[in-house]
This record gives structure tokens, sequence and C-alpha cells, in this order.
């Protein structure tokens, strides 16, 4: 049964300990013994204007990730003008052969610096993931 689940909103720092987050990293893992396949989206809210403005969720990123069972794949996302920068709020939702109870694919991700250091406001494991309605 295809699910959908959501990472929430986070925001990417503007540095950590003094340099920029380069790029997001989005990992998956294939537990069950067939071949699974989730459709992957990242949407930035670009304008982090205080409430009332509502400012427009864009959808940044999007793929079909296969993957064959037992396997691991893992998406770099690498931050820009069209895909995010320090304090924007980013959501990761993910659909497909995935589930909360991690029956199939599992999911982790995180934001990086050059040098390799993580942004802790950008590292999500799987049970962190919520599942939402269509």
């Amino acid at each position: 049964m295809s699910k959908k689940l959501t990472s929430g909103p986070f925001f990417v720092p503007l540095s950590v300990d003094g340099s920029p987050v380069q790029f997001l990293l989005i990992g998956f893992k294939n537990l069950a013994d067939h071949t699974s396949t989730v459709r992957l989206t990242v949407h930035n809210c670009r304008d982090t204007l205080l409430y009332p403005a509502t400012p427009p969720e864009i959808e940044i990123y999007r793929e079909k990730v296969r993957i064959p069972a037992g396997d691991c794949a893992v998406i770099r996302i690498d931050a820009g003008q069209t895909t995010f920068s320090g304090n924007n709020m980013l959501r990761v939702a993910i659909k497909g052969d995935t589930d909360e109870d991690a029956d199939d694919i599992v999911i982790a991700l995180s934001g990086n610096t050059a040098d390799g250091r993580q942004a802790l406001s950008m590292v999500f494991k799987h049970e962190e993931f919520v599942e939402m309605n269509d």
C-alpha cells in the first residue's frame, strides 16, 4: 500500500561553525524482499516572513527512486539559486513503498557543509517522519 511521509518543515542554518550548508543528503534503504519505488519531492518556502504573510512553498526537486531489495540509495541536492540557501525552510516528502513502521523503504536526511559537518536542524531519522493524508 502506498503511503506518503513528510519530514515536516525545517530551517537551513546560515552557517555551521562559519561554513554555509552546501548540500542536502537524502538516504534510502530498502528493507523489503522486493524492489520498491518511492517518489521524492523537496519543497522550499524561501521567504521566511513572519505570519500573517503566507509565502508560497515551491517544489525544488522531484525524483522517482527505484531501489532493489536490500539495497540503498543517496540523493544529493546542492545548495544554489534554484534549490535552497541559508535561512530557507525546507520540507521533504516521500510517497510510495514506505511507511512509519519501516516495512519497506526507510529514509534519513541531513544537511552538510563542504567539509562534512552536519547542520543539526536538518537531520531527520526515519521515525521522525510523519504520515500525510493524500
